[in-house]
């Protein structure tokens, strides 16, 4: 069985949600060992430059999640430059857009009301009593984007054109407005049953009537 295609994800946020960020790292184990991917910032190598690793990571993404919250809109950088390509994007059918609500903010007056946010009915994950719940509730949203981008990256599989049985001499169908004739084991069908033959009468010795003598 051929394994699952490798699914990259992008995670979009502001440095100061860090925690948050690790937190999503950690609840994100099993997807991990699932292939899938996640890709951040810091895993850029000291010295590189910022902007041109981070725009190829997002041309490589699959799934992009932003991390929302007022430092995540406040930062021109996330909002306008990750959030604003990973939209471009999406509308080229190109990248699934996930947005994740870490604390209240704008996000109904911003672009991000396209989209149906996660946790569920898009409440805060620092609202949530129990917040292992919270992203718990995440990664399984993002476990469906996972499974809904996976199958739309499947090569369409060749029509195979089931092929009708070749039809045998006790399959053939008769042509239209003929009736079949009805066949009888053993016995002749009446169409076919022989007329009755007159009855003979008996061969016996033939008499002449007696004609009167002349006197």
């Amino acid at each position: 069985m051929a394994s699952a295609r490798e699914a990259s994800v992008f995670v979009s946020y502001s440095h100061l949600d860090d925690e948050f960020r690790k937190r999503f790292e950690t609840h994100m184990a099993q997807l991990h060992r699932e292939g899938v991917r996640t890709w951040f910032d810091g895993d850029i190598t000291p010295g590189a430059e910022l902007d041109p690793n981070i725009r190829r990571a997002l041309k490589q993404a699959d799934i992009f999640v932003a991390l929302a919250s007022p430092n995540y809109l406040a930062s021109r950088y996330c909002f306008e430059t990750e959030y604003g390509f990973a939209l471009r994007k999406a509308s080229r059918k190109k990248l699934f857009v996930v947005v994740v609500l870490l604390r209240q903010c704008q996000w109904r007056h911003t672009r991000m009301a396209r989209y149906k946010l996660l946790p569920r009915d898009a409440k805060p994950i620092d609202q949530w009593a129990r917040r292992g719940d919270a992203w718990e509730n995440v990664v399984e949203g993002i476990r469906t984007v996972v499974k809904q981008f996976r199958l739309a990256s499947q090569p369409p599989d060749a029509l195979k054109k089931t092929r009708a049985p070749a039809q045998t001499s006790a399959t053939k169908t008769k042509p239209p407005g003929v009736r079949p004739r009805r066949v009888t084991s053993g016995k002749a069908s009446p169409a076919a049953k022989p007329k009755p033959t007159r009855s003979l009468k008996p061969a016996g010795k033939r008499t002449r009537p007696i004609k009167p003598r002349a006197s």
